[in-house]
């Protein structure tokens, strides 16, 4: 789209001495906004909703560009003229909700943030976000453009931020969202609460003739039976059997922990008390001291009535050199430290997971494939016993599930418990399910398998990542259900956190760490409270 002849490029907000700039057809976003989004509604409790509706009693105008899918929010109604006029910005959506151009008691500031490359507008109230889209990815901050509310109440609606193709959109009420979600858009963060529009009530008063009230009876209370559905009584087999019976054993030497009680910010702290309170897998990456650490892990929980879960992370040429490169060197220094972790292990109750990505390496040599899978074998056979449950990785639904049961098969899953999906990865549970059950189809049995849900609450992202690939730190991701063997089909044995919240993928985007995330983790689980994946956990006082 070019500007029509004539035309001045529409500022970045009307009346402002910041420079103009042109709204032309807006390129993608090509970049994956991997960033905290702002605070819970769940997290923090509403100061004074009915005070904070009375300070917003502005109209936000919100008009769509049909050629770019772009938003554009404004309190100017002289800006949406000339949006519409002259940008493109021909569809109108009315004015939804209210905000305040003033400043006001327990509101704050929402910024509008414009990326002269991309052409794209974002609001925000999240200072965190703000500054690593300025810092990251090319947004210059245009400053405050209204006032709204940090979270919810009885009049207080959230404005919910959809991303689809690097394009954002702003909706508000259940069906606006439904409508996005069947169009393919994903959910993103809560950008603000805004004031609800008030209802139009019509001066005319309806001649109805009242009818007198009937006195109705009072129902009699039936007694409550239990449910028979499908539904409700789909609980997993480990729940009547070991080791998944017992809850699981809190770790404490995570990194969500450790900065848990580092966090000075009481908001930030009671946000990654929610993944540190968590049980999740300890990783082994094939140290000498891997086999004392089991030891003194399973020792402790067993006295705790608890189950340890660990993850096997030490498979020689691992991931062939790339992002998650390393590994044990050879196949007989791979078989003594599987025995470290069986000694250390003991008859005590356990969960292994064995070696993430590990099957149908294609990059691997004939003769490396034959020894991966021997030691696959090697570890499915060893780790298996009654009181400890091992499962190799099967991939995720991305996978043919007819390759994957080929894969997993010659690696050793008759020889144990099951296999797992979607470790490290974000597809949603019911899609993870089917793809478990078509995996087992495709073997001719019916394994056991287990899922991973820590960051699964939101499903799979959808568009670019910035020119990372797809399952390296994706923006707008949530925590999923915490760790349960209450699950919804019996063949699922639990749903884990295997993957660790918080932990980065890699240095996927520009400022990612190669450890511990905390703005991912922060996001992943204010998301998470948004929308209602996990319940908020107290902490400890």
């Amino acid at each position: 789209m070019t500007i029509p002849k004539g035309a001045q490029p529409m500022t970045i907000s009307p009346g402002s001495v910041r420079p103009a700039l042109a709204v032309t057809a807006a390129a993608s976003l090509a970049i994956g906004l991997a960033i905290a989004s702002p605070t819970s509604a769940v997290a923090e409790k509403a100061p004074s909703a009915q005070r904070q509706c009375r300070s917003m009693t502005t109209p936000t105008y919100r008009v769509l560009n049909p050629e770019t899918s772009a938003t554009l929010l404004t309190t100017w109604k002289r800006e949406k003229q000339r949006a519409t006029g002259e940008y493109g910005f021909s569809r109108s959506q009315g004015d939804p909700f209210q905000v305040s151009r003033k400043a006001g008691a327990d509101l704050v500031p929402v910024h509008r943030l414009y990326n002269p490359r991309t052409k794209d507008f974002l609001w925000t109230k999240s200072a965190r976000e703000i500054g690593r889209a300025t810092s990251s990815f090319g947004y210059r901050d245009a400053g405050v453009d209204f006032y709204a509310a940090t979270s919810g109440g009885s009049c207080l609606t959230p404005v919910y931020r959809y991303v689809k193709n690097d394009v954002r959109r702003y909706a508000v009420g259940a069906g606006e969202r439904a409508a996005l979600s069947r169009a393919g858009w994903s959910y993103e963060s809560i950008a603000f609460f805004a004031a609800e529009k008030p209802a139009v009530v019509s001066s005319t008063k309806a001649s109805v003739k009242k009818s007198p009230a009937k006195k109705v009876a009072p129902a009699r209370k039936q007694p409550v039976k239990p449910s028979t559905t499908k539904a409700a009584v789909a609980k997993t087999s480990a729940q009547s059997n070991e080791p998944l019976a017992q809850s699981p054993y809190l770790y404490k030497g995570t990194h969500a922990w450790k900065a848990y009680q580092a966090e000075k910010n009481p908001k930030d702290k009671r946000l990654l008390y929610q993944i540190a309170s968590t049980p999740t897998s300890i990783w082994l990456g094939g140290t000498s001291g891997d086999g004392g650490l089991v030891d003194k892990i399973t020792t402790e929980a067993a006295a705790r009535h608890q189950t340890p879960q660990f993850v096997l992370y030490a498979i020689p040429y691992r991931d062939c050199g790339q992002y998650a490169s390393g590994g044990l060197s050879s196949v007989a220094q791979y078989k003594k430290w599987v025995d470290a972790v069986n000694k250390g292990i003991g008859n005590r109750k356990a969960v292994v997971i064995v070696e993430p990505d590990a099957i149908g390496m294609s990059c691997l040599s004939t003769a490396r494939q034959a020894d991966r899978n021997a030691m696959l074998r090697y570890a499915m056979k060893t780790l298996s016993s009654g009181n400890t449950w091992a499962y190799i990785h099967a991939g995720s639904n991305n996978l043919d599930p007819k390759w994957a049961a080929a894969a997993i098969k010659k690696a050793g899953v008759g020889e144990a418990r099951g296999f797992a999906v979607n470790v490290s990865s974000f597809d949603a549970t019911a899609n993870e399910i089917a793809y478990g059950k078509a995996v087992n189809k495709a073997l001719g049995t019916k394994k056991h398998f287990v899922i991973d849900t820590s960051r699964n609450g939101l499903g799979r992202h959808s568009g670019s990542n910035g020119g990372a690939p797809a399952w390296c730190n994706p923006p707008g991701r949530a925590l999923g259900s915490r760790p349960t063997s209450t699950t919804a089909d019996p063949i699922v044995d639990a749903y884990l956190w295997i993957k660790r919240p918080g932990e980065s993928d890699g240095t996927c985007h520009p400022g990612d760490p190669s450890g511990w995330f905390k703005s991912y983790a922060v996001g992943l689980t204010e998301r998470a409270l948004d929308h209602g994946t996990v319940r908020a956990v107290s902490m400890p006082k």
